[in-house]
């Protein structure tokens, strides 16, 4: 995992949800995801980028379902850090 893929990839996504979250009344997640979003864009190297990966992972368990916009925006969130922590093919044919 590439901090600067992982941050380019998910930190827009993170920003426009934490927008939303406020604009909605939620500032509890709001507070949640800005944290995340923090420690994503401070991760030099995999192991600090492990973390924020792994709470979005956990949100994504405890979160609340429903349907509103800032919904939808985390699931995409949720959608790309998955991708990244997936294990890459490539090393697991040697």
């Amino acid at each position: 995992m590439n901090p600067v893929v992982a941050r380019n990839e998910i930190e827009p996504l993170l920003a426009e949800l934490i927008r939303q979250l406020s604009a909605e009344g939620r500032a509890t997640e709001r507070a949640i995801y800005q944290r995340i979003r923090k420690s994503l864009c401070e991760a030099k190297d995999p192991c600090e980028l492990s973390r924020p990966l792994n709470d979005l992972s956990t949100m994504s368990q405890v979160r609340r379902q429903a349907s509103g916009d800032a919904d939808v925006l985390l699931a995409r969130i949720l959608e790309k850090a998955e991708q990244m922590t997936l294990p890459d093919e490539s090393q697991l044919y040697h």
